[in-house]
């Protein structure tokens, strides 16, 4: 059996015995299909030398009027920590929240189109090294570190979405010192 477009263009559609439509599909993330078709999927890298207190890691802002920005992957990790407390420890997590502002200071970040044929660059505010930053912060996750140079990893499958203005932190809580790195990848919801 087949069924007609309708449109008298003479395209038909193959129905099996059972009555589903015979089709063939490509599978891809939505990340893959921003970043193949649009060239707008980014990664964002902070690093930085980290102390007792709190240490802003990473910090992303979008600035994008039009378009919004969903966070499909993120990496956190601390390593050569040293002092503190033994390791898994109440004193030394990650937070991921959301709804800081900038303030001043830290390094800026210019974040890495993932499509090198791709001109497009990021709208957004970027900093690391641990930018001085004001306003609300609204904890989403949070990751104790089990040992040191541990890392983890999250796919958030684009759930973390930042429309113009709106904030997104990755921070270290700590009592050590040592090194902490944190990566997000991010790419704009075209519609």
């Amino acid at each position: 059996m087949f069924i007609e477009d309708g449109r008298g263009r003479g395209n038909l559609v193959g129905i099996d015995s059972e009555n589903r439509i015979a089709a063939t599909a490509t599978m891809a993330s939505l990340q893959h299909y921003e970043s193949h078709t649009h060239g707008q999927t980014y990664q964002a890298l902070g690093s930085m030398t980290v102390a007792s207190g709190t240490n802003n890691i990473l910090y992303l802002e979008n600035e994008n009027a039009d378009l919004e920005f969903a966070i499909s992957y993120m990496r956190i990790q601390a390593v050569d920590l040293t002092g503190g407390t033994t390791l898994p420890s109440a004193n030394t997590y990650f937070q991921i929240g959301f709804d800081n502002t900038y303030t001043s200071g830290g390094d800026g970040v210019t974040p890495i189109n993932m499509n090198r044929g791709s001109a497009n660059v990021a709208d957004i505010s970027a900093y690391t090294n641990n930018p001085t930053l004001g306003g609300d912060f609204i904890e989403v996750d949070r990751w104790y570190v089990k040992a040191e140079g541990d890392m983890m990893t999250f796919n958030k499958e684009a759930s973390l979405i930042l429309p113009k203005n709106k904030s997104l932190t990755i921070r270290l809580i700590t009592d050590h010192s040592g090194t902490a790195y944190a990566r997000a990848t991010f790419f704009y919801l075209s519609g």
